[in-house]
């Protein structure tokens, strides 16, 4: 059932009125204007019964829907309801309306089919519910009425907000009050009262001296006074509050803040109380070296389960890169005979094939290329790990150099240019970084502009007992809100029909960068090429 509107039937006006709304709502449902007619008039009838009896009620008017039909509803709810009261109204109205329900206080239901029946969902519903709540009046009378109606729900709301802030503040674990400018308590919840055993009334007129300690009063008494706390946001003070049940002094800390911080003379203050003896306890505990023996023995628990979860996890990650290792490696073999059968067909028998199919052999083709060097590169970031490595000094001309010839036939394609100045000897695993240098440049080989010589230059700095290498291209560049995806596993920014790749190459350079303790990260803007920068320490920790 969904309420749309209601009238407060005391009068004659007011039965004017529920005829009205009837209409509109029979209007509003689509229903024919002697439906309309119809049911406003069994609307009216068991209205003027209930003005008639002097008991006063209320009309709702609703739309209820089940599986099979859709009415529009009106309800009557007697104020005060009287089994003996006459229902003359009722045994007309109900030869008007298609079905009819009497509940045992009283109250009436009308129901009027819709038809034919139309889709009414929540919009549907929230537009005629704003229908009704701007109607333009047809009289001072309903203007007045409608007026009266918003206050008294507006009242409602309140005193449900007000009960619903009671009920919260007696819920929480918390001692919550509220001050007006006197320094007088306005409210205080249930637990204030329970823990201090005292009301409203003997803790305003002891001003607290009762519960808090002598030594702590002064300070205190200071919350009380307005012209102290006028302009503050909020003050924070510990005291020492007396329990009614134990008689003991707990530590507890008083907060205390304007209802309204927009108004710099706010007189209402909202308070709460929060019992931290037990933290007092522990640091006077503290200076006894106590708790400090404690934290050391729970300190070193903590270390020997870190130990076990850093060893539970490196044995996960080992237990993934096989699996890794193994699922690439036999997912090799029918990638190879794809590419041996589709390569034995187009060679073979391509005269015998039509347009379409040679397009479709091709595409087999294309998509095999793309999952082998797929699976060479999981295997190859499978492989990648710290049991392999082998540090050792290396030259990084050479290791450059031997990339450049892995690379020859693309930069021959592409007749780019690869400068590369002196680079220095670093202690680091030569296969690994070979493999770094060959990704990077590769990398600036396949997005270089197509009207633009490619060009590539590898220089270094060393600061601070690190060699920072620096790959600076001429390329299409990128944008840096990219940064944080792009050395991430299968992560491209640009489609594959624009750019062959896995998405693998960058996640590679970024392990081996960290498999030898150091950063890579990049810098650019679009159309201005990209610089890759590898920072790597000179004396690495083995």
């Amino acid at each position: 059932m969904h309420e749309l509107a209601r009238v407060t039937l005391e009068n004659e006006m007011d039965l004017i009125l529920a005829h009205k709304r009837s209409m509109k709502l029979a209007e509003l449902a689509g229903l024919s204007l002697s439906a309309q007619t119809t049911f406003a008039t069994a609307v009216s009838e068991v209205s003027r019964n209930a003005i008639d009896s002097g008991k006063g009620g209320c009309l709702i008017l609703s739309v209820e829907s089940d599986l099979r039909e859709k009415y529009i509803v009106a309800g009557l709810k007697n104020e005060l309801p009287d089994k003996g009261t006459p229902r003359e109204g009722l045994e007309h109205a109900k030869k008007l309306v298609n079905k009819y329900k009497v509940s045992t206080d009283g109250s009436i239901q009308l129901f009027y089919t819709i038809s034919p029946a139309f889709r009414i969902d929540i919009h549907k519903l929230d537009e005629w519910r704003s229908l009704f709540r701007n109607e333009p009046p047809i009289s001072p009378y309903e203007e007045l009425k409608r007026k009266n109606e918003q206050l008294q729900e507006l009242s409602e709301k309140v005193k449900k907000s007000e009960d619903q802030y009671r009920v919260l503040t007696n819920a929480l674990p918390l001692m919550i009050f509220s001050l007006n400018e006197q320094g007088q308590l306005h409210y205080a919840n249930e637990w204030l009262l329970q823990y201090t055993g005292q009301n409203l009334h003997s803790l305003n007129n002891s001003r607290w001296k009762n519960v808090v300690h002598e030594e702590d009063y002064d300070a205190f008494s200071l919350l009380l006074l307005n012209d102290i706390t006028k302009g503050a946001t909020t003050i924070r003070i510990q005291a020492r509050i007396k329990n009614r049940n134990t008689e003991d002094y707990l530590w507890h800390q008083i907060s205390l803040s304007p209802l309204d911080t927009d108004k710099e003379d706010a007189g209402f203050r909202i308070g709460y109380m929060v019992d931290i003896h037990a933290q007092k306890t522990v640091e006077e505990t503290l200076k006894d070296n106590y708790e400090l023996k404690e934290a050391e023995k729970q300190l070193k628990e903590n270390q020997r389960t870190l130990e076990q979860y850093i060893e539970e996890l490196n044995r996960s990650n080992e237990e993934l890169q096989q699996f890794a290792f193994v699922a690439s490696h036999d997912l090799q073999e029918p990638v190879r005979k794809l590419l041996f059968y589709s390569d034995y067909l187009l060679n073979k028998y391509q005269s015998s094939f039509d347009e379409k199919s040679l397009h479709f052999l091709n595409s087999i083709q294309g998509a095999s290329r793309r999952m082998r060097s797929l699976i060479q590169d999981l295997l190859l970031f499978s492989q990648i790990n710290k049991e392999q490595i082998q540090f050792q000094e290396v030259d990084l001309n050479a290791v450059a150099a031997d990339a450049c010839q892995d690379l020859e036939i693309a930069i021959g394609e592409k007749k780019a240019a690869v400068h590369i100045q002196q680079l220095p000897k670093l202690y680091c695993d030569e296969r690994m970084m070979r493999q770094l240098f060959g990704n990077i440049i590769g990398n600036s080989l396949k997005y270089s502009k197509e009207a633009l010589t490619p060009e590539v230059n590898i220089s270094y700095k060393q600061e601070n007992g690190h060699i920072e290498l620096a790959f600076r291209d001429n390329g299409i560049g990128f944008d840096e809100k990219y940064l944080p995806k792009m050395f991430t596993l299968f992560q491209r920014l640009h489609t594959r029909q624009a750019y062959e790749g896995t998405g693998l190459g960058l996640a590679i350079c970024r392990k081996i960068v960290e498999m030898h303790q150091g950063k890579i990260w990049a810098a650019s803007e679009e159309g201005t090429g990209a610089t890759f920068f590898v920072s790597l320490p000179q004396n690495p920790v083995i």
